[in-house]
């Protein structure tokens, strides 16, 4: 069995086609399990239901919303703060990058996107998903 089979990663994107693209590629790193979202709030009830390992999320198109998002995963109110997050930016215009960096994205890919990027990109994270040690109750 491969390391990341048993993972889950949710693609939040506008466009269905890049989400199926995506989908496709993470089954190059044996990942079964992924949910796909158009935007921020068609995600919220499958981070719910599922927590993910991952999440990539389209950092274009209502970028406020994605942000604020990403703002309310790091603060821990949706699921674990360290969930590591993908961007994914149509733009490498700086006020794009830094805007997704501010927010706390761990890495971004421009589009149009490299298969070989959003394998490595996604296989680097959930790699360090696997190494961190887990988060242990409060008064453990």
């Amino acid at each position: 069995m491969n390391q990341f089979s048993e993972l889950r990663v949710l693609v939040v994107d506008a466009n269905a086609h890049i989400r199926r693209l995506i989908a496709t590629l993470l089954g190059a790193l044996s990942i079964k399990d992924v949910h796909e979202a158009r935007n921020p709030a068609a995600a919220m009830p499958l981070i719910q239901d599922n927590p993910p390992h991952l999440i990539i999320a389209d950092m274009t198109g209502d970028a406020t919303e994605t942000v604020l998002f990403i703002h309310r995963i790091r603060r821990g109110e949706l699921l674990d703060a360290r969930t590591p997050v993908l961007g994914l930016a149509a733009s490498s215009h700086h006020a794009v990058l830094e805007q997704a960096r501010e927010a706390g994205v761990d890495e971004i890919i421009a589009k149009p996107l490299s298969a070989i990027e959003v394998i490595q990109s996604a296989g680097s994270l959930l790699e360090a998903v696997l190494r961190r040690p887990p988060v242990l109750p409060a008064g453990a």
